[in-house]
């Protein structure tokens, strides 16, 4: 399995390299496209994280309210 990620990694190191010459080899409009698509592609990458970050957050709380209420379960039915 690990050899797989290195070989899309390198794959895409070499589709990477392949793209930026032919973009930088062409006209302005071509390179001025691409920058848009990949700023595009940037900021909804930036939403995703947000909402992955967000909704990790939500679930660390619930895992401390759950943890919470399972202690006082415990306390309540083992009184010290």
């Amino acid at each position: 399995m690990n050899q797989w990620k290195w070989l899309a990694f390198g794959i895409g190191v070499v589709v990477g390299a392949i793209g930026a010459t032919v973009v930088a080899s062409r006209p302005s409009y071509i390179k001025d496209g691409a920058t848009s698509v990949l700023s595009y592609g940037l900021t909804a990458k930036r939403k995703v994280q947000g909402a992955l970050s967000a909704a990790k957050e939500n679930v660390e709380d619930l895992v401390a309210e759950a943890d919470q209420k399972a202690q006082n379960r415990e306390n309540a039915n083992n009184p010290a």
